[in-house]
């Protein structure tokens, strides 16, 4: 393997992980905000707010 294949491995290696990690931070914000809305009892299936405050 001559350095350029290495370089070009390991720059899409990094690359695949920030995307991961990119898509993760997203998902757990997603699950941090149900989670809160849940435990004040204002979730429901769309995660839309059926009550008032």
């Amino acid at each position: 393997m001559d350095a350029f294949r290495l370089v070009v491995t390991v720059v899409v290696m990094v690359g695949v992980v920030v995307a991961i990690l990119l898509f993760e931070r997203r998902r757990a914000e997603r699950i941090r905000r149900d989670t809160g809305r849940m435990a004040q009892g204002r979730y429901d299936a769309d995660g839309e707010d059926d009550r008032e405050p």
